[in-house]
């Protein structure tokens, strides 16, 4: 279901089961990034990123395992259902909500 996505009961599940782990606020690791904090997080989640050829999220990017963008998470893709809820909340404004 993408027709709410909510950054509280659906963006942060999927953050947390797949990126927290090397992403949070008790560890970080690779440049000290924690997606964790919302703001933090924000600087991510902004369209001003380009591969593929396009612009957009440089977070949504990562986890496509896009060209031009480091594979995130590095061993495995997320599934299309939770891409689909990122894209969504992306697509209405990446809101703390």
């Amino acid at each position: 279901d993408t027709v709410y996505v909510s950054y509280k009961t659906v963006i942060k599940p999927i953050l947390s089961a797949n990126c927290y782990g090397c992403h949070s606020t008790a560890v970080t690791q690779n440049g000290g990034l924690d997606l964790e904090d919302f703001n933090s997080l924000k600087q991510y989640i902004t369209n001003d990123f380009r591969g593929d050829g396009i612009y957009g999220s440089k977070l949504y990017h990562c986890m496509l395992h896009a060209a031009n963008a480091l594979p995130m998470p590095p061993d495995y893709r997320l599934d299309s259902c939770d891409l689909n809820k990122m894209h969504a909340w992306l697509r209405e404004g990446a809101k703390d909500n």
